[in-house]
């Protein structure tokens, strides 16, 4: 729970009061600015107070009928849900008596105020703080980790539990490795890094999905386009408020190549969280999926006690490939090694992407970009 207070000194607002906000400018994203509409209706700069994780419908539900004496007007901004046949409010900006605005969001109440209304604020934040928000986990659910115009936040999204029969779709030595890997992620306060790489439909993603419907903790999942975010602060406060998770990175090259070819300071990042200060107390694992090999991989990602696990996917043996291939239903004869994706559509034909022939050399600082 968050509660901060924000005051704007003389000094800073200079002659804001004098100013008008322009009508045109108390928009923003096809709804309200609170903030611009609190100096559109007020002509001053607001202090703000206000708290997070919280069920916004009951807030409503109290300031409605706790303040209604004091409430000059309601503006909502909603979308209808055809699976719910109703309307979903995603902002409620909710005017006062005596210069006051709230703002209701996904999950925060602010409350938009002068100086000297800081203790009926406060008093106000005091009292629809006890409708927190009650996280329930879903079976088998992912968090997608995305980025809106407020910042960070978790999107839950179910998904089916997958079986699978290990023995058919790997090769032997994955199932001790698989082992290790679920004795570690089931542990309490753990923390760590799982490294999965090999060739494009080798089955990672497959394993993932079988992975997450055995796991007891909360999945926080890093997508290829939010990847950039690994170096925003915002992160460390989303990881502070769901610890004793596991963070899974797809198509993570990029993130651990080795720090010597790259210069990047994710590395470090993820080496904090997993194995730093910070790892102490956000007992955060981490599982990255890759398809190139370890050898640009940062060593220090794989130092002994860090590595949970690491395990290349690679093409199935003649044998183990047409057993998988009868077991999809096909009578294909199998000659040389395959990947699963190769097995489970035989009558695709294989395309070669074009390769540029390259005379001459490139400076190395080319190279790495």
């Amino acid at each position: 729970m968050k509660t901060t207070l924000y005051y704007y000194s003389k000094n800073k607002i200079m002659d804001s009061q004098q100013k008008i906000i322009d009508a045109n400018s108390i928009f923003l994203n096809s709804f309200l600015d609170c903030k611009a509409y609190y100096m559109y209706c007020y002509h001053k700069v607001p202090c703000i107070t206000w708290a997070d994780q919280l069920n916004t419908e009951k807030v409503l539900k109290h300031i409605k009928g706790e303040y209604a004496d004091a409430i000059t007007g309601i503006f909502q901004y909603s979308k209808y849900n055809r699976k719910k046949k109703k309307s979903l409010y995603s902002t409620t900006i909710i005017l006062l008596k005596d210069d006051c605005l709230v703002e209701l969001g996904r999950d925060y109440c602010e409350v938009l105020h002068t100086h000297e209304d800081y203790e009926m604020a406060n008093e106000l934040i005091k009292e629809v703080s006890r409708f927190k928000r009650r996280e329930k986990k879903k079976k088998f659910e992912i968090n997608l980790i995305s980025k809106d115009s407020y910042g960070l936040e978790l999107k839950g999204m179910e998904i089916k539990k997958t079986k699978l029969n290990l023995d058919l779709f790997y090769e032997d030595d994955f199932k001790e490795v698989d082992k290790t890997i679920q004795s570690r992620l089931a542990n309490k306060n753990d923390k760590g890094i799982v490294l999965l790489h090999g060739l494009p439909g080798t089955g990672k993603t497959t394993y993932l999905r079988y992975l997450i419907g055995r796991l007891k903790k909360r999945v926080l999942l890093v997508s290829p386009a939010t990847t950039g975010e690994l170096m925003n602060p915002e992160l460390m406060d989303l990881l502070i408020d769901n610890p004793d998770s596991v963070l899974i990175i797809e198509d993570a090259e990029n993130i651990i190549m080795d720090r010597k070819y790259s210069g990047s300071s994710t590395v470090s990042n993820l080496l904090n969280i997993s194995d730093g200060l910070l790892a102490d107390f956000l007992n955060v694992q981490l599982i990255c999926t890759f398809n190139s090999s370890l050898t640009m991989v940062d060593s220090a990602l794989m130092r002994k006690g860090r590595l949970i696990a690491k395990y290349e996917f690679g093409k199935l043996g003649v044998e183990k490939a047409q057993r998988l291939s009868k077991h999809f239903g096909f009578d294909t004869v199998i000659d040389k090694p395959m990947t699963i994706a190769e097995i489970a559509n035989p009558n695709e034909k294989e395309t070669q992407p074009e390769r540029m022939e390259i005379i001459g050399f490139r400076r190395q600082t080319e190279l790495m970009n």
